[in-house]
């Protein structure tokens, strides 16, 4: 293993739960507000961000709005940025971070939906 497999192989805050949600991504554009892009597939996810196969390239830095679908409920125009996108075959593997503050993680703030899924790990559709 080289230096650079070392320093990636542990880069997440917390593991992710694997999951197979729909999920329709939203970027603002200059004139008209936020307009829907694409449909993407979420592949993990957990209280700080979420991993997404997308068919359209997203820049890193990236703000957008993500409607979540999950079986036992509907997030919508959740706040995410991107914080990563490769290439991955015909898609791209999109990372992204849903949350500004660390405030909002530790549930200080309202805003922050993407913790509603914690403990649902029952009820959302697993690994393919």
């Amino acid at each position: 293993m080289d230096n650079r497999e070392s320093r990636g192989a542990n880069r997440r805050k917390l593991a992710r739960i694997n999951t197979q949600m729909r999920v329709d991504v939203f970027r603002h554009r200059l004139f008209g507000g936020w307009r829907f892009v694409t449909r993407a597939k979420a592949l993990d996810y957990n209280r700080f961000g979420l991993g997404v196969t997308s068919p359209v390239r997203l820049s890193p830095g990236a703000r957008i709005k993500l409607d979540l679908y999950s079986p036992a409920m509907i997030l919508r125009q959740v706040d995410a940025e991107v914080v990563s996108c490769q290439r991955a075959g015909q898609a791209y593997r999109l990372g992204l971070r849903t949350y500004q503050t660390l405030k909002e993680v530790a549930g200080e703030s309202d805003q922050h939906q993407i913790r509603y899924l914690a403990g649902m790990e029952e009820v959302l559709p697993g690994k393919a």
